[in-house]
């Protein structure tokens, strides 16, 4: 394997935490990294500096700093990362208060609080309350040592030919300190944003896969129950017939993966006729027309269904057999009541009797055919076919005209 570049090596050891950093932490651990670094070199820049102005105190000051931001590294690279953060936090404080005493506050030294009141609010170690109360005794501190420097006269008197360069300093690095220092953050704002947002979108989503969209809505809105009555909907159950003796030829995973093959199929069908899913238990299917929201014509959009349902899963066959797989449908409509009872895994449902008689169509009903009490089909006749089944017995119920929806009407052809 080729060695990586210096460049890319130098880019991984700023960018990619070490294993013993949390996820937690990583960010965090990336931009105290950067920090110490830059504060290491600027202050060695700044040793140089108050050399090269004979401001000899602050000179050896800065050499004190540059091994202070020196072991924060150390230390931030075998986990002691309060302690690195402490050191950083002491060496920015003693720093402006020694650099104000020495050459006075029109060079701004005694701004370096500042970066303090920064830092501690960027850490993940206190409260936010414990930042309010550190960030107050800093800013104290800076106002009692502005007050000091201005009413006395500096250790140092710096030549007027060099006091170009000494106001330029926090000129140039102040702006670049303050950006490194919160960029990253504001840009993990934003990131947080974006991943909020997301899990907003899924969270939606797999809200709305479990509840109609108006009743997920309601849901938001409203505590307790909810419950409506609708005077005329239409309600399909379907099983897949043989299910059980199916269950003992396949192995667990192909039986899922062919329940879970149909119930898409028959999930694209419903979508396409404006239906509503309502539930599946094992391998049966409730499909409801009229709820939430309105249709016109029920019955004629669950006949539609039915049918086109009975096509689909034909489609499928059984991986042992090779036979095609079959359903048994059972179709109603009539008044029912739709909601959502309960407090604890939300979940969206019909009762009423014309629910029952849908259920009994389908449990009393012929593999591969639709069931429809007598009732249901009389208005539907003059576009569907019904075969006529005669009495059957329904639970409940007791004996009942049955028919079954074989087709639609076809136009007659053209003369």
């Amino acid at each position: 394997m080729a060695e990586r570049p210096a460049w890319r090596r130098v880019l991984d050891w700023f960018t990619v935490p070490p294993a013993h950093v949390s996820a937690k932490l990583a960010r965090y651990y990336i931009y105290w990294k950067v920090f110490y670094v830059l504060a290491a070199v600027g202050h060695f820049m700044t040793l140089l500096m108050f050399w090269q102005l004979g401001v000899t105190f602050m000179a050896l000051f800065n050499i004190f700093s540059v091994a202070v931001f020196v072991s924060a590294l150390w230390l931030l690279d075998r986990a002691y990362y309060r302690l690195a953060f402490w050191g950083a936090i002491a060496e920015l404080v003693l720093h402006g208060i020694a650099a104000t005493v020495c050459v006075g506050h029109q060079y701004s030294f005694q701004l370096y609080p500042f970066l303090v009141v920064i830092l501690l609010f960027i850490q993940p170690f206190y409260r936010l309350r414990t930042a309010i109360v550190a960030a107050a005794a800093v800013l104290l501190s800076a106002a009692a040592l502005m007050a000091f420097s201005v009413t006395n006269e500096p250790v140092y008197v710096i030549p007027n030919d060099q006091e170009v360069m000494l106001s330029a300093l926090p000129l140039i690095t102040w702006p670049f300190y303050v950006l490194l220092m919160v960029l990253p953050f504001v840009r993990a704002s934003a990131r947080a944003e974006e991943e909020i947002a997301a899990a907003y979108g899924e969270s939606e989503r797999l809200l709305l896969n479990i509840l109609p969209a108006p009743i997920a809505a309601r849901l938001k809105e409203t505590e307790g129950m909810i419950a409506e009555d609708y005077d005329k909907v239409a309600i399909l159950f379907a099983d897949i017939a043989g299910f059980t003796q199916m269950s003992g030829r396949l192995k667990p995973a192909q039986l899922v993966n062919l329940l879970n093959d149909v119930f898409n199929a028959i999930d694209e069908v419903v979508a396409r006729h404006g239906a509503e899913k309502i539930k599946t238990i094992g391998d049966a299917y409730m499909v409801v027309a009229g709820l939430p929201l309105a249709d016109p014509d029920p019955d004629d959009t669950i006949a539609n269904l039915a049918l086109d349902m009975v096509e689909a899963v034909s489609a499928f066959k059984d991986p042992v057999t090779g036979a095609p797989v079959q359903i048994r449908v059972g179709i109603n409509s009539g008044a029912v009541v739709a909601g959502v009872i309960g407090n604890r895994k939300f979940a969206y449902d019909l009762w009423g009797d014309a629910v029952n008689v849908a259920a009994r169509m389908e449990a009393t009903g012929e593999i591969g055919r639709i069931q429809a009490p007598e009732a249901f089909a009389g208005p539907l006749k003059d576009r569907f076919t019904f075969e006529p089944r005669g009495a059957v017995e329904i639970k409940g119920k007791g004996l009942m005209q049955t028919c079954f929806l074989t087709d639609r009407h076809r136009p007659a052809p053209a003369a």
